[in-house]
């Protein structure tokens, strides 16, 4: 029997999928009464693990539901990924975190499970609100960096920890101003608070190094409650960055097959009548409007496609961001390649 997680293409699929599984919930009942409407799905998100599904009501109204694939026999019995994410976004919003609320989870009636939480109005990534708004304007920085670190103090308060907490696990509404933890998968309190969780919870803060002056970076490590004074927080945000540094080098293979696979969150490749060329994505993942070598652009030429290679791949992933990083990189059909820059400073 072939896998219901790979079963599910259209509304009436999920209609069918949601009606025959039990739901287990506060709000499941009503839940129930919901998906006999009409509505719209839109797949945002899939891994061999997970497929995150849209739906969209005609009221405007918007849910969420991730699909889970076969677990083990660990994860199915004490684990089980959707009841475990569920389980976790609620007691975070009863410790009044911001997360978003889920409604309700269940199981598959041959395998994997899903659960389906509340979509967020006019909600964007926190990366994408960031590098796209925040950082040109800052008379709008204080209130979401004042977000940001309560929602960390919090966690750090109730010794929750977050293994996963980054700025695209967080979202924020452009309608209501307000900040929302997003994936609360593996989130859970630890007796064990160690200086590593404190690291893990300064991630949001690393990110923005490089982008934001690092006094104010200090300041929100202060105000997480991650450290006491400014010389402690130096200290944290250093260490967290060896830490990503380190784990970098570990899965350096694993991101440079990813950057060059022609099609992922940090670049996009397309034929062109001189060969291939990887088109860089901005600095929230979102792809360029065209797929064109702009001729304004500062060409750089090498005479191997390995000559290139090495600095396209050491423009991604780094903190401090690199300044002016290659825009474009093209593979020419004779060997050569060539990087492209959005003026001369290289």
């Amino acid at each position: 029997m072939k896998e219901t997680f790979h079963t599910v293409h259209t509304a009436a699929d999920l209609r069918s999928l949601l009606l025959s599984s039990g739901l287990s919930g506060d709000n499941a009942e009503n839940l129930r009464k919901r998906i006999l409407s009409d509505f719209e799905i839109e797949q945002i998100k899939q891994n061999p693990k997970r497929k995150v599904y849209r739906l969209s009501f005609p009221s405007g109204e918007e849910l969420y539901l991730k699909l889970f694939a076969r677990q083990n026999i660990f994860r199915s019995v004490l684990r089980f990924p959707a009841r475990v994410e569920y389980q976790s976004a609620r007691q975070l919003e009863q410790l009044g975190l911001p997360v978003i609320r889920y409604l309700a989870w269940g199981r598959f009636p041959n395998s994997g499970g899903f659960c389906i939480s509340e979509g967020i109005p006019d909600a964007v990534p926190a990366r994408q609100y960031v590098f796209q708004t925040l950082i040109h304007e800052l008379d709008r920085q204080p209130d979401f960096f004042r977000q940001l670190a309560a929602a960390i103090r919090i966690l750090a308060d109730q010794r929750i920890r977050h293994p996963d907490l980054h700025l695209g696990n967080i979202l924020w509404s452009l309608k209501t101003r307000q900040l929302y933890l997003a994936d609360p998968w593996g989130v859970h309190p630890t007796p064990f608070w160690r200086f590593r969780n404190r690291m893990e919870l300064c991630w949001p803060w690393l990110e923005l190094k490089g982008s934001v002056p690092d006094e104010i970076l200090l300041q929100g490590i202060r105000e997480s409650g991650l450290a006491t004074d400014s010389e402690t927080a130096s200290r944290l945000l250093n260490l967290t960055l060896i830490r990503y540094e380190r784990r970098m080098r570990q899965h350096k293979e694993k991101f440079e097959i990813r950057i060059l696979s022609g099609k992922s969150k940090f670049a996009t490749e397309v034929i062109l009548p001189e060969g291939k060329c990887a088109f860089r994505h901005s600095d929230w993942y979102a792809p360029p409007e065209t797929f064109e070598l702009n001729p304004k652009w500062h060409r750089v030429v090498f005479s191997t496609e390995q000559e290139s290679r090495e600095i396209w791949l050491n423009s991604f992933l780094k903190i401090p961001p690199v300044k002016n990083p290659p825009l474009a990189r093209l593979i020419c059909t004779d060997g050569s390649s060539a990087l492209f820059y959005e003026n001369e400073k290289n």
